[in-house]
C-alpha cells in the first residue's frame, strides 16, 4: 500500500508483486539445506524464478527428499565444491542466469570469486547490503545499508552505499525517498565522531545532485530517524526526522545489530540483498530460516526488474 507521504505500507504486500513480474532464472550455489532448497523450491512455485542448482547432485538430491521437494522440479548443473561458485559465476557471465543466491558456502569465498573481473559483474560501484524491514505498529517499510559487506566504510564507500540504497528504495516503490544518516548523537561537535561528521558531509553532498530526487540529512540516532514521537520528544527539527525510509549505518556491527534486534528479539520479518553488482545477489547468512530467504529473493526480484 502506498501513502501520501509516498512511504510504503505492508512487506507481504509489497514483495508479492514480483509476482506480477516475468519469472527470471536464479542461480543457487551449494543448496544443501533445507531453508535456501524450500525457499528456492517455493519461489519457483510462485512463478517468481526458475531455480537453477549449482552444486554436488549427490547432496542436492539427498537434502531434497529429507525437505519434501519434488524431485522432478530440480534443474541441477553439477559442480565439484571447489568450483562451485565459479561454475555459478559462468552461468551469470553467460546469461543463462539472470541473478544468484549463496547457500552453503563462505560470504567471502562466495562474493570474492563473483568479483573476478573476468565474470564482468562489477560496476562503478561497490557491492553493498541492503535490508528491507517492516515497522511493526504501522507497517511503515524502510530500508537500511549496510548490515552484511562493507565493515567500516569511509566517505567515498558511503556515497556508494548511499546511492545503491537510494537505487533499491526507487525499484520498490517508494516515491519520496528520505534517507537517514545513523549516529550515536545527533549533533556535530568538534573534535567530531567520525560517523556524524560523515553525516553532515553526505547532506551536503546530496545538494550536488548525485543521488538523484530524495533527501538526506544526519546525523539521527536510530529512534528518531523512524519514530516521529522520538523525534518530537528530542526536539529535532527536519523533514526526515522520524520519517526516514531509508537508514545508513555507520559501519556493519550497528547494522548487524539491528537486523538481528529485528530478526531474532522481535521476531520481525526482513529481506536482504547485495547491491552494485550488474544484478542483485542474494547472500543470507546460514542461520536465517525459509522465509527470510524466500522474501529476499521476492525482494532480489523486484529490483532486478524486468529480464530476458
Amino acid at each position: 500500500m502506498d501513502s501520501a507521504e509516498g512511504d510504503l505500507y505492508g512487506l507481504h504486500e509489497v514483495l508479492n508483486r514480483a509476482g506480477n513480474l516475468p519469472t527470471c532464472r536464479m542461480v543457487v550455489v551449494a543448496p544443501y539445506d533445507s531453508a535456501t532448497l524450500r525457499s528456492a523450491y517455493e519461489a519457483g512455485e510462485q512463478g517468481i524464478i526458475d531455480p537453477i542448482l549449482v552444486g554436488d547432485t549427490r547432496k542436492i538430491r539427498e537434502s531434497a527428499e529429507e525437505c519434501g521437494v519434488p524431485e522432478r522440479s530440480l534443474d541441477i548443473v553439477h559442480a565439484e565444491e571447489t568450483e562451485v561458485v565459479e561454475r555459478a559465476a559462468s552461468l551469470l557471465f553467460e546469461k543463462k542466469a539472470d541473478m544468484i543466491m549463496k547457500g552453503i558456502v563462505g560470504t567471502g569465498d562466495f562474493l570474492h570469486v563473483l568479483l573476478d573481473p573476468k565474470w564482468k559483474l562489477r560496476t562503478e560501484r561497490i557491492l553493498s547490503h541492503v535490508a528491507l524491514f517492516e515497522i511493526p505498529e504501522t507497517k511503515r517499510l524502510f530500508l537500511m545499508s549496510d548490515a552484511g559487506v562493507n565493515i567500516l566504510p569511509n566517505f567515498t564507500r558511503k556515497i556508494h552505499i548511499v546511492a545503491n540504497a537510494v537505487d533499491a528504495a526507487k525499484k520498490v516503490g517508494i516515491k519520496k525517498v528520505r534517507v537517514a544518516m545513523l549516529a550515536a548523537v545527533e549533533k556535530v561537535r568538534l573534535p567530531a565522531m567520525p560517523s556524524t561528521l560523515d553525516a553532515f558531509l553526505m547532506k551536503r553532498y546530496s545538494e550536488t545532485g548525485y543521488f538523484g530526487k530524495c533527501q538526506i540529512d544526519g546525523p539521527f540516532a536510530f529512534d528518531n530517524a523512524i519514530d516521529p514521537e522520538k523525534a518530537d520528544t528530542k526536539g529535532i527539527k527536519s523533514s526526515i526526522a522520524g520519517r526516514a525510509n531509508v537508514v545508513i549505518t555507520p559501519n556493519i556491527e550497528t547494522g548487524n545489530v539491528i537486523w538481528k534486534s529485528i530478526t531474532c528479539l522481535q521476531k520481525g520479518e526482513a529481506a536482504g540483498v547485495v547491491l552494485g553488482g550488474k544484478c542483485p545477489i542474494v547472500v543470507p547468512s546460514r542461520s536465517d530460516d525459509k522465509e527470510t530467504k524466500l522474501l529476499s529473493v521476492k525482494f532480489a526480484r523486484l529490483l532486478l526488474g524486468y529480464c530476458g
